[in-house]
């Protein structure tokens, strides 16, 4: 699984920002090729927001 981490700035103030993490299905590449696709995605239905930064991590998986 990889971890996708979005850095969300508010439209109207462009310093009030925070940092979500969203699931991607898929790879480290196709994370990086397809993320802003994924990130756009994530923010439908939220027009005040604008993505500043985002940034693709593996996340470790434990077997239980």
């Amino acid at each position: 699984m990889i971890a996708m981490t979005l850095l969300l700035c508010l439209k109207s103030v462009p310093e009030d920002c925070h940092r979500e993490n969203v699931a991607f299905q898929g790879s480290m590449m196709q994370c990086a090729l397809f993320g802003q696709a994924a990130a756009a995605e994530h923010l439908k239905g939220r027009p005040a927001w604008s993505v500043k930064k985002i940034r693709c991590e593996g996340r470790p998986t434990t077997d239980a």
